[in-house]
């Protein structure tokens, strides 16, 4: 049995650093995310506590983006936040309007509704009920959450259509975990004005990660994988590869808190088509998209319309590459993401074959992962993996 070694969540580590930011007891965080973001995450944070004057160059990293922006807006100092140029066309507007109705001065410096911006931070008054769309991403919700007891009045939020929620689930249970009063009644969370008080924590491992020892079993199913470190009760969204991934053939079993994969043919479903809607767990999807191709399955993705948002174009990254391996795919005019079965195999490729990846570290992985079986399929950009996986490369051999 081959171990694949996951590293710890980088969702629940960025999260655990804004709460542990707040708290007036900085206790230890134990096995922390060494993720390229969670890293930049504990830098910035520090280059904050240290002056009250900063350019925060946060490079293509939306959560954290996302969480400091918040995070800044009741910081006293004046604050810009800037990145790179993919960064500067993922969507900031909602997360934006909401602060301000909360009285932060925020402004733009370039094109609104883009990075860079600027930041007077501030005490924030909570009046009326905050009302944010989170169909573009759950971590404007996030966010807001996350600072909400550090806002006078509390903060009532109103969240409308919202992607991802086990994330928003999760960013809940970790605040009340650290003290948070926080009642929810459908879609409105109502969170008391107070104080965290953060103690000594462990961050489990990152599911999203495991994603790919998933994706492993079906490129080579061969192979047994032993994984530790894994929560069964999870609130991580991506645990949802159990149950995806079991249709394929890829069986699940904790022993000793322990998660065993293996493949088993006896579970692949029957169905001619399969229908996944990962509205609620997108970053799933690249992994999932190659395991079916290779697979030979015809499978359905609904529910896909933030994936255009993420590192890179995801729908328009997974596309390209699964044509470059001969895959008959395609966006429907339902705007649903097919893949059809086909007699086409990858058994014995005859060329080499490179895959674009455009710096997102689940398209390099995805496809990387193939590389277990086939020495002629390469991608050509393997270090952007460090920006969740560093040591990824390790678990690609049989």
């Amino acid at each position: 049995m081959k171990e694949f070694f996951v590293p710890s969540s980088k969702s629940v580590s960025n999260r655990l650093l804004v709460i542990q930011n707040l708290s007036q007891t900085k206790a230890k965080i134990n096995n922390i995310s060494l993720a390229q973001d969670t890293i930049l995450m504990k830098e910035l944070l520090s280059q904050i506590e240290n002056s009250k004057t900063q350019t925060l160059y946060c490079h293509n990293a939306g959560t954290v983006v996302r969480f400091l922006l918040s995070l800044l807006s009741l910081k006293e100092g004046t604050w810009i936040i800037d990145g790179d140029e993919r960064m500067k066309e993922r969507p900031i507007e909602p997360l934006v309007s909401a602060l301000k109705d909360l009285g932060a001065e925020i402004n733009y410096l370039g094109n609104p509704g883009c990075l860079p911006l600027k930041i007077e931070g501030k005490a924030l008054k909570s009046n009326n009920t905050i009302k944010i769309n989170s169909n573009l991403s759950s971590q404007f919700a996030s966010s807001l959450l996350l600072i909400s007891p550090c806002i006078e009045g509390g903060l009532e939020l109103e969240i409308d259509n919202p992607v991802s929620l086990p994330y928003i689930q999760m960013t809940i249970a970790l605040m009340r975990e650290y003290g948070a009063k926080i009642e929810e009644k459908q879609n409105t969370i109502k969170v008391e004005q107070g104080e965290y008080t953060f103690k000594e924590t462990t961050v489990e491992g990152d599911w999203s990660s495991a994603c790919f020892a998933y994706e492993k079993i079906c490129i080579y199913p061969r192979c047994k994988i032993l994984i530790r470190n894994l929560n069964p009760h999870s609130l991580q969204a991506d645990k949802a590869a159990m149950d995806y991934f079991s249709l394929l053939g890829v069986e699940s079993q904790f022993i000793n808190n322990n998660l065993h994969l293996s493949y088993n043919p006896e579970n692949i479903s029957n169905q001619e088509t399969l229908t996944f809607n990962i509205k609620h767990c997108p970053d799933i999807f690249p992994s999932l998209a190659v395991a079916g191709f290779v697979c030979n399955k015809t499978i359905i993705f609904e529910g896909i319309d933030t994936l255009k948002h993420k590192e890179s174009n995801r729908l328009n990254a997974v596309l390209e590459g699964l044509h470059a391996l001969g895959a008959d795919a395609e966006i429907d005019n339902k705007n649903r993401f097919v893949i059809k079965a086909n007699s086409q195999t990858l058994e014995n490729p005859k060329e080499n074959i490179i895959i674009k990846t455009f710096n997102d570290h689940r398209i390099s992985m995805a496809f990387g992962m193939l590389g277990v079986k086939y020495d002629n399929i390469k991608v050509d950009d393997k270090e952007c993996v460090r920006k969740s996986f560093p040591q990824f490369w390790q678990n690609v051999n049989p």
